[in-house]
This record gives C-alpha cells, structure tokens and sequence, in this order.
C-alpha cells in the first residue's frame, strides 16, 4: 500500500484550495468568511465591528465603566442633537483633507502633505477673509476667505509636483517633508506678524463676522458642513463623469500606457497634486472660519493624517470617504466626553481609529493569500 501513488481527481486543477484540498471544516469557515471580505463595505463593517469591542477594552483599562462609556458614546454621536452637530463638525475637515487625498491617489501621485495644506489652506483664509475684507465689500468675504485657501493649499501642494517633474524627487516625501515647513511657518506667523494685539496666546486677530461661514439651525453646525457634502459630490462626478477625471484615473492605472495615447502626463501631474492641495486647503478654511473663527496654535488635531487614513480606508471612492468622515468624527466627538465624564484621555480616539487601520491591513494579506494559494 505503501508504494501506491495517491491520484488526485480529474477536476482537481479547477478545484478550490478548499474543495481540492478537502480542507478541515475550520479552514472551510475562513475561506468562506475570506469570500465576504472581498467586498470591502463587508471589510470595513467587520474591522468596525472588531474594533468596537477592543475599544471598550481600552477604556476599561483607564479605569472607566465600559457600560457607562457606552452611553456616553451614543450621547456624544447620534443620541443627542448636540451629538449629531458634533459628529458633523468634526467630519467636515478630515472629509476635505480625504477628497483631496483621493484625487491624488486615483492619478497614482502619493500626497502625504494633507496636514501642510491644510495649514496654509487655513493661512489664505484668514488673509482672504480678514485683510481682503478691509478693501472687498463685505459679501465678498467668505468667497475671498475660500478662494485664498483654495490657492495656498494647492500652491502648496504645487511645490512637490514641480520637484516631481524638475528633479525627479519623490512627492511621498516631499509632500511629507511640507507639512512640517508649513506647521512651523504658520506657528512663526501667529507668533509674530499675524498674532493679535493684547493676546496672551498664539493666535490671529478674530476674523471679520462677514467672513465667518454662516451657523445652521441655531447650532455650531455651519455651512462648511454643506460646501463638504456639495465637494464630495464634485469630486465623485469630476472623477467618473468628466473625460479630465478619465484621463487622471488612466495615468494613476498606468502611466506609460497614458504617455504612449499622447495624453500631457506632466500637466495631469501638476493638475492633479495643486487639486488635491486646494481642496485639502478647504479643511483650514473649515476651521478657521466656521468653528475656531481665528488661526490659534495647535487647531489641527491631526486632520490631515486622519483624511489619508479616511481615503485609504474608503478605497478612493468619495462618497465612502464621507461615510468614514462621520464614523471617524463620532469618535473623535465621543473622545471628546468620555474625557469630560469619564476621564478618558483623549488620545486613546486616535487608538480605536487605528485599529481598523490594522484590521483592514490583515484582511488585505489574508486575500492575497488566499489567491496566492488558488494559483498555487
């Protein structure tokens, strides 16, 4: 018996891992679970859903009531009205800074540089909405506050695109490398030149109420909750509905081809990162003008690290990304009073937030084994 070669089936080479193999029942369950996961909406709830238990965990840990946490999490996204405002508010500006990331990526360019962006986005709106208000009628104060921030966060990003093109460099680490240019420059600036008369801290002068975005409802909810919702829309029809957007997803799917069709790969680049920049630049008008009304040290919590995060997690779709935008503003929200009531630090919002970061990253490895294996 000994001697005797084992034949396998006649359809074994069209055969699944698991049906070829006669795999035990528990790898028959994991394959079957690794078929959901590739959609990744079934992804994205699993790693939520995981997560969510890891969190209480954690908040367990610091000494606080999971059940009571659990309550006040509710309160602090959808439970209450003050909640929902919240969660609303705090998605706004990672949205932004999400959209923006997209349009790069969708054109195969790595923009690092959210948070850089949006800083000197926050910059061009305090100088649109403030100094440009002395000498503009005051109607046109929130559009010159929005143009301004549009053109620092897109000339912004506009500086890692032309490294790119005139020197080869690499816009991943040039874009990263500006972010922290424009975190300092800003902070010199509050510092020193732009920092308010008589203030005991770092900030500009408030900026004109012409040029504050409009509040809704009664509420701290404003209109840059709106202009985000009305730019994912753009973003989505711009990319998929508009021969321009074609042409940028054709050179992010492969750029030789698009080079060899004739289509200007090097103004599609600088195109695409300046975009991209502006519309990252919107998160600090977000900031400056509809909730801190002033440049203030410190006003990005990491907004733009998180939007990358955002648009990464969405798979480069907008309309996802502003799904994630509330998931991830709803935590930061519920941060926000587990530490008021609970005293939960604050940062462990940005642990929860990273847990599906990693869950996401494992199923991605988990796929590619599995079609590793059908091919093997």
């Amino acid at each position: 018996m000994s001697g005797l070669k084992h034949r396998p089936p006649a359809d074994a080479a069209s055969a699944t891992p698991a049906e070829g193999l006669q795999l035990p029942r528990g790898s028959k369950v994991a394959a079957v679970l690794l078929r959901l996961l590739d959609h990744s909406w079934v992804s994205l709830v699993a790693a939520f859903a995981i997560s969510a238990p890891i969190g209480l965990v954690l908040i367990a840990s610091t000494g606080a009531d999971p059940w009571f946490a659990t309550l006040v999490t509710i309160d602090a996204t959808v439970g209450t009205v003050n909640g929902i405002v919240n969660t609303l508010v705090y998605a706004a500006p990672r949205l932004f800074v999400a959209l923006g990331a997209i349009v790069a990526l969708r054109t195969g360019l790595f923009n690092l540089g959210g948070e850089g962006q949006l800083q000197m986005g926050a910059l061009g709106a305090i100088i649109g909405g403030y100094y440009a208000a002395s000498i503009l009628p005051g109607w046109l104060g929130i559009p010159a506050a929005l143009v301004g921030a549009v053109l620092f966060g897109g000339l912004w990003a506009g500086i890692a695109a032309l490294f790119k093109l005139w020197r080869g460099a690499d816009e991943m680490i040039v874009t990263l490398l500006l972010n922290f240019i424009a975190t300092y420059f800003v902070l010199f600036l509050i510092q020193g030149p732009l920092r308010a008369v008589n203030s005991s801290f770092n900030q500009s002068e408030r900026v004109p109420q012409t040029s504050e975005l409009p509040a809704l409802f009664g509420t701290r909810l404003h209109a840059g909750v709106i202009l985000a919702i009305i730019v994912t829309v753009l973003v989505a029809v711009f990319l998929s509905r508009t021969r321009l957007g074609l042409e940028l997803r054709s050179v992010g799917l492969n750029a030789a081809a698009s080079r060899f069709q004739g289509l200007p790969i090097a103004a599609l680049t600088v195109g695409a990162l300046v975009v991209s920049g502006g519309i990252a630049g919107l998160a600090g008008a977000n900031e400056v003008l509809g909730t801190q009304f002033r440049l203030i040290q410190g006003f990005s919590p990491g907004y733009g690290f998180e939007g990358l995060a955002i648009a990464f997690l969405a798979g480069l779709r907008p309309f996802r990304a502003a799904v994630l935008a509330l998931v991830f503003g709803g935590i930061y929200s519920a941060a926000t009073l587990l530490q008021q009531y609970a005293g939960v630090p604050v940062s462990i919002a940005y642990v929860v937030e990273g847990i599906p970061i990693v869950l996401l990253a494992t199923f991605s490895g988990l796929q590619l084994l599995r079609a590793k294996r059908r091919k093997g």
